[in-house]
């Protein structure tokens, strides 16, 4: 299995509804926290990239809900790169709470991303990015292996 990179968070009130339980479209946000700490961690400058005039668009997303997370608890959002292809990459996510034992899957799910060009239009991953992942360790040992994941995902032909 890939190597993860691990971000840890605190359930902030404003991320709560009224049972103070973390709202559902939250964990989204907290998977593009875990993504930008992956990317961060490859040594991968988004800022630069999306200056070069490449994008890495979400295309699809899904999240399990394994149990509730509560204002004031303390999370990680477990990062890893599931799958890297000519136009496409999956990132695939674990919430967590507690450690060792005691640790506690709250929600778990993946997110399929395209590279556009600034006209929307797909384009290869640039090589600086594969570069960076692989170099960092962090590449999936093969993307054309079955995806390690349950769900029906599908990327468009076109990426």
């Amino acid at each position: 299995m890939p190597k993860d990179v691990q971000s840890p968070l605190r359930v902030r009130y404003a991320e709560t509804d009224a049972q103070r339980v973390v709202y559902h479209s939250n964990y989204l946000v907290y998977f593009e926290v875990g993504r930008g700490d992956f990317l961060r961690a490859a040594g991968v400058d988004y800022n630069a990239m999306e200056a070069s005039g490449a994008f890495v668009v979400v295309v699809e997303a899904n999240v399990r809900y394994h149990a509730p997370a509560r204002y004031d608890d303390e999370l990680v959002v477990h990062t890893r790169l599931d799958e890297v292809r000519t136009r496409s990459m999956r990132f695939a996510y674990r919430v967590t709470r507690g450690t060792g034992d005691s640790e506690t899957t709250i929600a778990s799910g993946w997110t399929a991303h395209v590279v556009v060009n600034r006209e929307g239009r797909p384009v290869p991953l640039p090589q600086s990015l594969r570069s960076a992942i692989a170099d960092a360790g962090l590449a999936p040992p093969d993307s054309d292996a079955e995806p390690d994941f349950k769900g029906d995902a599908v990327i468009s032909p076109q990426a």
